[in-house]
């Protein structure tokens, strides 16, 4: 357990190392329309997002609002995976997913869209395993940040099905 710990602190140190190194820091929040191709490879992003959820952590139909963070990386142009952990009570996170992601991106404009389907696992209050399926769209306002919006279908094992919305900010490395 020690070993995993310190190899995932070691991880992000050398992501948060490169992402410093990658780009001017105000580079990345400033809108770029000039820019031939936003979507370069690999792009791997830390995500940040709001959530709205239709059923509760417990798997009763009431609506939701939470946040998570997640980490996503296209190797090439077109496929990319992406972890993330969502919660609606501020406490630790009790759930990680898992998604493959396939994105088109729209010409030059910085638009993407893009589908999902993976799998995740949540600990506390009901343990069980799920799967998703979804579709997003995300908006590139330079090589290193993005706007995204997406959509998630999530069937848990136990509980009843229910859809997720995110929308929130990518901070390219």
């Amino acid at each position: 357990m020690k070993v995993k710990c310190i190899l995932g602190t070691v991880m992000v140190m050398m992501l948060i190392g490169s992402a410093v190194r990658a780009a001017d820091w105000n580079d990345r929040w400033r809108y770029d329309p000039n820019s031939q191709d936003k979507f370069k490879e690999p792009d791997v992003t830390l995500d940040l997002f709001g959530t709205f959820a239709t059923r509760d952590r417990f798997g009763a139909d009431d609506d939701k609002w939470g946040g998570g963070a997640g980490v996503t990386a296209y190797f090439v142009r077109y496929l990319g995976v992406e972890a993330d952990t969502y919660l609606e009570e501020w406490k630790w996170p009790y759930r990680a997913n898992a998604s493959l992601l396939a994105r088109l991106p729209l010409g030059n404009s910085g638009l993407a869209v893009y589908g999902m389907g993976g799998g995740g696992r949540q600990w506390k209050y009901v343990p069980q395993w799920s799967y998703h399926g979804g579709a997003g769209a995300q908006l590139k306002l330079n090589p290193y940040t993005a706007l995204f919006g997406d959509w998630r279908r999530v069937f848990p094992e136990d509980t009843g099905a229910y859809h997720l919305v995110r929308f929130g900010l990518n901070v390219g490395f």
